[in-house]
């Protein structure tokens, strides 16, 4: 996590509406500006976080270790969106969060500022409702996986975990995380690259038909 001495950004973030609708002004002295490189840890998974972050732009991975040591994605968030909310309520976190992309945050201080933000009803609605907006998105993914073949959902999954358009996860995690057997999607993955969607290069895979893709993954908004 770097910090960014940049009072402008910081102002630009903290003046938007989005982030208002989350924090008043009380808590600006106990915030500042941080950057993430792809692939830095954000929050440990069993650890508690010291900030309370506003994804203000790029693109967070969350993931969860089974009991079996496997790593499982859960979600992929996108700014702007809170990060470390159950964190903040809970005091340790039940998942790993990474960023996939750079991301530009604004961090916030709970351990001087807690009292503030959970007596700020304003707040506690917002919070509220973003709760509510990322069951809603777990829902939707229970039921892509009912009601939707293998390559439409490894389709999305492509998507939300890629940095631009190279893609780089290993294949036990992506079984993993989508429910289905390697060889199952092994033999997915061989068909997109045979048909030009994604190129192979040793362990990387780059998308080079992103409309193909897109394709696939506006068919599962029928139940968004």
């Amino acid at each position: 996590m770097k910090t960014i001495k940049n009072d402008r950004l910081f102002r630009q973030i903290t003046c938007s509406q989005q982030y208002r609708q989350f924090f008043s002004d009380k808590t600006d002295r106990f915030a500042h500006a941080v950057r993430f490189s792809p692939g830095e840890n954000v929050i440990f998974l069993g650890e508690k976080s010291e900030y309370l972050y506003y994804l203000y732009s790029g693109r967070c991975q969350v993931s969860a270790i089974m009991e079996n040591g496997r790593t499982v994605i859960i979600n992929t968030l996108s700014g702007p969106c809170l990060i470390g909310e159950i964190e903040l309520i809970k005091n340790d976190s039940p998942f790993n969060v990474d960023a996939l992309t750079e991301c530009t945050c604004i961090a916030i201080d709970t351990g001087k500022c807690r009292d503030i933000i959970l007596n700020d009803v304003s707040f506690l609605y917002h919070l509220c409702s973003s709760l509510v907006d990322k069951e809603r998105k777990t829902a939707l993914v229970l039921a892509h996986h009912i009601s939707f073949p293998l390559e439409y959902r490894l389709a999305k999954f492509i998507l939300d975990n890629s940095n631009g358009d190279v893609f780089r996860i290993k294949k036990t995690v992506i079984s993993e995380s989508l429910g289905v057997s390697y060889r199952h999607l092994e033999k997915i993955m061989k068909k997109l690259v045979d048909e030009g969607t994604l190129r192979k290069e040793k362990l990387t895979y780059y998308i080079t038909r992103r409309d193909v893709l897109d394709k696939l993954v506006n068919s599962l908004n029928v139940f968004s």
